[in-house]
């Protein structure tokens, strides 16, 4: 009997432990199941990364091309037979040079005509004479010229005179009336021009400014004591008569150093001069120019470097008209234009390039 009453309570003792047992996993199921929601699929990462890959591919095959010229080439230099060979050659290296850096054609021709440039021509670089070039200019305006040694009355809306002595006229001899005050004892030097002509009359007045500009009244301490400078005028460069005439004006007033306007020299003047023991100034390309220890120094210019400069504003759309290149000096007598004397002469024509100073006598 006491058996009997035993089985009813291990049965309700055995069910409440299998329902605690059941609800008990199915809390620890719904835990795992919440617990395995808030955990990112593995594959989310690589979404994300895919789009950053193709931006940069997109971005590198839409880069800009370096400009391409069909047909002739966007620079051309036309140097004629007979140019200056050096030159030419300096300026070919550089506008290739230049041309490859910023992406464009170059060439060079000996022969050049409008048909040629129609292919896409924007500058021409030239070392022909005035009326070829004016010419040409004329049947091809939509390019440009940069003609080296043509007088500024050539240019026109497509043609830019780069002037192949360094500076202007006046701007010239002022700085050889400088020079040789700078350098010739009891500043006797003096100038010979060109008469009757507009070139002339500024190349007297700007070396006599020039001139005093050192050395202000210029008068000699021994004797015979005069005024420095002393001017002279050629009126027919070809007439022996007449420029000996001028060059015995000058050794008259014992003058030893003097400057030859480049329109009026030839190598009978220069030779007449410096058999009198006289020392010269000279301009880049004149006649009478040699190697003698007669010249102090000639005045030259920095072309090539003018020329760069001036054909990159053109291809950039930029004004230009005409162009005077950097001054330089060449040929010095190191003897009689020492180094302190090249400094001071180098302050000097950097302040007449920029302007500082008047050149003019008016």
């Amino acid at each position: 009997m006491g058996c009997g009453k035993m089985e009813p309570m291990k049965i309700k003792s055995s069910s409440k432990l299998i329902a605690s047992a059941l609800l008990l996993l199915v809390l620890l199921a719904g835990c795992g199941g919440g617990t395995t929601s808030l955990t990112p699929e593995p594959t989310a990462t690589h979404t994300f990364a895919l789009p950053a890959i193709t931006i940069e591919s997109t971005l590198a095959s839409t880069q800009t091309p370096l400009p391409t010229v069909g047909g002739s080439a966007a620079i051309i230099l036309w140097a004629p037979a007979g140019s200056d060979a050096a030159l030419a050659q300096s300026l070919s290296e550089q506008l290739s040079s230049y041309a490859s850096t910023v992406g464009t054609s170059f060439e060079q021709r000996q022969d050049l005509s409008s048909q040629d440039l129609a292919g896409g021509t924007r500058v021409v670089v030239s070392l022909a004479p005035v009326e070829a070039v004016s010419a040409l200019a004329a049947d091809a305006l939509t390019v440009q010229f940069l003609g080296l040694g043509l007088p500024e009355t050539a240019a026109s809306a497509n043609v830019h005179p780069v002037n192949s002595m360094g500076v202007s006229v006046e701007d010239r001899a002022f700085l050889a009336g400088y020079l040789l005050a700078l350098t010739i004892p009891d500043y006797r030097v003096g100038v010979i021009s060109q008469a009757g002509t507009q070139a002339g009359a500024a190349t007297e007045g700007s070396f006599i400014v020039g001139a005093r500009y050192f050395c202000g009244l210029c008068n000699s301490r021994f004797g015979p004591v005069l005024y420095y400078p002393i001017t002279a005028q050629i009126t027919d460069p070809a007439s022996q008569a007449d420029w000996q005439a001028a060059a015995d004006a000058l050794l008259a007033n014992t003058v030893q150093g003097v400057y030859i306007q480049p329109e009026v020299s030839s190598p009978e003047l220069v030779n007449y001069l410096t058999s009198s023991g006289v020392k010269l100034v000279g301009t880049a390309g004149q006649a009478g120019l040699d190697e003698s220890a007669a010249w102090i120094a000639v005045l030259g210019a920095d072309q090539s470097t003018a020329v760069i400069d001036m054909v990159g504003r053109l291809l950039a759309g930029e004004p230009v008209e005409a162009v005077n290149a950097n001054l330089t000096l060449s040929q010095i007598n190191a003897e009689i234009l020492t180094e302190g004397k090249q400094r001071l002469f180098a302050e000097t024509a950097e302040k007449v390039q920029t302007g500082l100073i008047r050149t003019t006598p008016y």
